[in-house]
């Protein structure tokens, strides 16, 4: 009855009632650099219900169900259910129906109070049931969010290595500003600090290395497509066929006598798959 008479004096004054919920805040900070948009954060949106419904019915009918209170508007069709829930939660037959549904858990008369001000939808006492979810807001956040991308990187003498750079911080300005490099790109930037797989590294390396050698014509001395590699042996070592023993795959080739490149794409392709994960 409290709801009841608190909605009906706003639509009769045409004073607001708020239903507030959450809606997603989508922050675009890194959305030009790296097509990424962090959806993590959340902020209030309100929904005044006595501009949206002109009719309050208690204990009304709709669709064989009993609302406890029906809310309707005869100008768009829209209906909502309000379903307080003291000892029993609403019907499961009732959510499934697809009406939307606002269920109000009340546990005491401070609950019951803070019905004539509005319906916080966002609280824990307060479940909402085939409402649309309210557009995302957008945003910029002052101090962006925390998140780490792959730098595959070229160097003048023809290592190709990478670098996982939290990105923004002076330590991936450094690292991307060496003079000594010929060529950068930064791939799979992701929310978090994240610790990428070797998989994903060779892969992103990769297609890195063949691109500046195939299709920029630079030079990349690697041994990853070097004919003479026959396979990782650790984190840091392949096995080189020509020298019999195990080398540091990141930077071995630079100034080897024995280095063989792969002479195109495919063929760089098949010697990287000798390290194992494809």
């Amino acid at each position: 009855m409290a709801l009841f008479s608190a909605l009906n004096e706003a639509v009769r004054t045409g004073q607001p009632y708020w239903l507030t919920r959450n809606r997603p805040v989508v922050c675009s900070y890194y959305q030009e650099l790296f097509g990424l948009s962090c959806t993590a954060q959340h902020a209030p949106y309100a929904t005044d219900l006595a501009s949206m419904f002109e009719r309050v019915e208690i204990e009304a009918g709709v669709d064989g169900f009993v609302a406890d209170i029906l809310l309707t508007s005869s100008k768009s069709g829209a209906r909502m259910l309000l379903e307080i829930a003291v000892t029993h939660p609403c019907e499961k037959a009732k959510i499934s129906s697809g009406l939307p549904i606002v269920e109000i858990n009340i546990q005491s008369e401070n609950a019951v109070n803070r019905l004539r001000d509005g319906i916080d939808a966002a609280s824990s006492h307060v479940l909402s049931h085939n409402l649309p979810g309210p557009d995302a807001a957008p945003h910029l956040c002052a101090t962006p969010c925390p998140a780490t991308g792959l730098a595959v990187l070229l160097y003048e003498n023809g290592k190709a290595w990478y670098s996982e750079l939290e990105i923004g911080t002076q330590n991936a300005e450094q690292t991307l500003s060496d003079p000594r490099l010929s060529a950068h790109e930064i791939v799979d930037v992701q929310f978090g600090h994240q610790t990428r797989p070797w998989k994903t590294v060779r892969e992103h390396l990769g297609v890195f290395m063949i691109r500046q050698a195939f299709e920029q014509g630079r030079p990349v001395r690697s041994c990853l497509i070097c004919r003479n590699n026959r396979g990782r042996v650790n984190d840091h070592d392949i096995y080189c066929v020509a020298k019999t023993s195990k080398v540091w795959m990141s930077s071995s080739g630079i100034s080897c006598t024995d280095y063989d490149p792969a002479g195109d794409g495919d063929e760089a392709w098949l010697i990287l798959r000798r390290l194992g994960g494809c």
